[in-house]
């Protein structure tokens, strides 16, 4: 009974870890502190606390405090409700002759060095634009970079300036960013190397090698994407520690209508414990695979096997070694208690997982 109460403790724990409300270490997050009301065509950092511009360029402020071209929800470039607040930006993410607008918003503390972190904004394509961008980015820096004209801020334009520390980081989308119709979330998960302090927010490649979708029958080479900016939130994640020998479950569902092949979010936590062991050379992991007991006892082994080999192989994809790894499926043979976890919907079908000191 021990031990499933420390397997339930533990599983909770893990689960809830990353739900925990925290700190939004963007400052002027939602672009309310402002300086003026918009009225023509200003620089953001004029109109706006703790917003700065890297380049000659500048994008748009638009609030509901205006009127005309810059008032929300209507304006010169389309027509939006802010996402929180009264106002928003935007910016060119890709204009002829690369032309491009960035935006730089500072941070209240510098990132702890390998410490989780969770980026969101919103963007929303405005009306007028021809094309769509298929992706997008960020980039976090060491300090504000202040560029004398239109520099298109390509990865290679950054290496050039001195004392700039800086990495790019790809941003997962919920939606299609060639929706012109309400905000489309997108989202980072990354690990700080303790250096970052300011966010670059813009396109970084240029007009050939962005990826794009043209949303008129008409192209022409002097078609944009102008997009919306609004809503942004960054949080620091708990990290992960796994205490030794102790129980804990992958997650609740782990696998696709088959049975055995990993989904996404069960992909991502293994990622987790990835790092955690990429970190902690000297200890190895035991996987076991439980199946629940609709099948014959050999087919559920044979069943639970594989959902142990798949996170397994997963992990020696990622950059595990074989010999840090064991796996085992056990089938129905060590059912979860009828009044504990499965009272809480975990089911029979999952992943255990315990860390070990490591044995060559």
């Amino acid at each position: 009974m021990t031990n499933f109460y420390t397997r339930l403790v533990l599983f909770f724990c893990l689960l809830g870890s990353f739900g925990l409300s925290a700190q939004n270490l963007i400052l002027n997050p939602s672009f309310e502190e402002k300086n003026n009301c918009p009225s023509s065509v200003s620089n953001l950092n004029v109109l706006l606390k703790n917003v700065s511009i890297p380049t000659g360029s500048s994008g748009d402020y638009f609030n509901a405090c205006s009127t005309g071209d810059f008032s929300v929800p209507s304006n010169f470039r389309g027509a939006e409700k802010a996402a929180e607040g009264a106002g928003y930006t935007g910016l060119y993410f890709h204009a002829l002759k690369d032309y491009r607008e960035y935006l730089q918003l500072g941070l209240t503390k510098t990132l702890r060095e390998k410490y989780p972190y969770r980026l969101q904004f919103k963007v929303s394509l405005a009306e007028s634009s021809a094309l769509a961008l298929q992706e997008m980015y960020i980039v976090l820096l060491n300090k504000p970079l202040t560029l004398p004209n239109n520099t298109l801020l390509t990865e290679n334009r950054l290496h050039l300036q001195d004392g700039l520390e800086f990495t790019k980081v790809r941003l997962q989308q919920n939606s299609t960013l060639a929706s012109k119709d309400g905000w489309v979330t997108l989202t980072a998960e990354f690990e700080a190397k303790g250096f970052e302090k300011h966010i670059l927010i813009g396109n970084f490649e240029t007009n050939t090698g962005t990826k794009t979708q043209v949303l008129t029958s008409k192209s022409t080479t002097s078609d944009y994407a102008y997009y919306f900016i609004d809503d942004f939130d960054l949080q620091e994640l708990p990290r992960i520690n796994y205490e030794q020998d102790k129980i804990y479950v992958l997650e609740r569902n782990p696998y696709q209508p088959k049975g055995y092949e990993l989904d996404d979010t069960a992909m991502a936590n293994i990622q987790k414990i990835f790092k955690f062991l990429k970190d902690n050379a000297e200890l190895q992991l035991k996987i076991t695979g439980h199946s629940d007991n609709t099948g014959s006892p050999e087919y559920n082994k044979f069943v639970s096997s594989l959902r142990a080999r798949a996170v397994a192989l997963y992990l020696k994809e990622l950059g595990i070694e074989d010999k840090r790894i064991v796996w085992e499926g056990v089938g129905s043979s060590k059912p979860l208690q009828k009044d504990g976890l499965k009272k809480q919907g975990l089911g029979e079908r999952r992943v255990e997982f315990v860390m070990t000191h490591y044995q060559d």
